[in-house]
């Protein structure tokens, strides 16, 4: 994290300290299955980086199909055992929670590593079958978790190293967006593990326990839509060292998206949209003692991109930045709360 450390007390621009992470990441060919929204950004992503985008798979052929065209590819479409056939050299699983362990599953029992979009999967039973299947296999799993990847998440952690708030005692995160109700839309359809927990809650949970370990005791309460899922969460979580944090998210309001992470020496303040800020600030007492700009240009996606393609190219099966343990402790926090 040296290249991301903060210059001066009185903050700055810090450049993109992942520039040479993505230059040095080796170019790939990527298979992607889902067409949604956030397969096209991650197809941007990999453009950004200068790697490929080989194949493209859908349940429904003719998504594929169209997703192709639309995006001008020179890439394979077709149904999901034709991209496992063709053997690109790593997949992005970007189909829904539920569909999930079935794509990836097929990827990597035929060997090929994935990078599955957060949650990995709905509950902790199904995301431990698929850690076990990679471990089994051999073969690289990480979950796509892009906010641990961005400049001002690097940012963040060395300004915590660096000691500017001290010890952390208090973490505010909220992420709440105005989803489309549609009960045929996967965020409000239970069929399709919707509500905002398991969609936008998942940011402000991994932000405090990356920060403060996982909880040991949690207090929780949630409003339900119509279709039974839920609309909204407000959490309380306490953590080691009498670390607090409070926690939403929601599917109903337009919430702040801001984090803050506290201390007696002051606090630290992620500008909206928190998890790809770009500015972070240092508060005490409402003087503002520090800010940097966090400067960097194109997706926050391509930063993932380059993590996978480094991670393969070094030979290993999981992230250090990113491990499957933290994936876990994650999605056994979320086990609970909808419980």
């Amino acid at each position: 994290m040296n290249d991301r450390s903060p210059t001066g007390a009185d903050g700055g621009t810090v450049e993109n300290g992942m520039d040479d992470h993505l230059t040095q990441a080796p170019h790939l060919r990527w298979g992607i299955i889902g067409t949604g929204g956030i397969a096209s950004a991650f197809a941007d992503a990999i453009a950004e980086h200068g790697s490929t985008v080989a194949n493209v798979a859908s349940r429904a052929e003719e998504r594929a199909a169209a997703f192709v065209d639309r995006r001008g590819l020179e890439a394979r479409h077709g149904p999901i055992d034709a991209l496992v056939a063709d053997r690109p050299d790593v997949v992005y699983v970007g189909s829904t929670h539920t569909n999930h362990l079935q794509d990836a599953l097929a990827c990597l029992q035929a060997g090929i590593p994935v990078l599955c979009e957060k949650p990995l999967t709905p509950d902790l039973a199904t995301t431990d079958r698929m850690i076990e299947a990679a471990q089994e296999a051999g073969v690289f799993l990480m979950e796509g978790m892009w906010m641990r990847f961005q400049p001002s998440w690097m940012l963040l952690e060395s300004l915590i190293a660096d000691g500017r708030i001290g010890p952390i005692r208090t973490i505010l995160a909220d992420f709440g967006i105005l989803a489309n109700d549609d009960p045929g839309r996967r965020w409000f359809d239970p069929a399709q593990a919707g509500g905002s927990l398991l969609d936008v809650g998942i940011y402000p949970v991994t932000f405090a326990q990356l920060l403060a370990g996982p909880p040991v005791e949690i207090l929780a309460t949630n409003t339900r839509t119509h279709t039974g899922v839920d609309a909204q969460y407000a959490i309380t979580m306490k953590h080691d060292n009498d670390v607090l944090s409070l926690l939403g998210s929601s599917f109903v309001s337009d919430t702040t998206l801001t984090a803050t992470v506290s201390g007696p020496l002051g606090r630290l303040h992620l500008t909206s949209p928190f998890h790809h800020s770009s500015r972070v600030e240092h508060w005490k007492r409402g003087e503002l003692l520090g800010s940097w700009e966090v400067d960097y240009e194109g997706s926050g996606y391509a930063f993932e991109v380059a993590e996978v393609e480094l991670c393969l190219a070094a030979g290993l099966t999981e992230s250090p930045r990113h491990p499957l343990a933290d994936t876990r402790a994650v999605m056994r926090t979320l086990d609970v709360l909808r419980r």
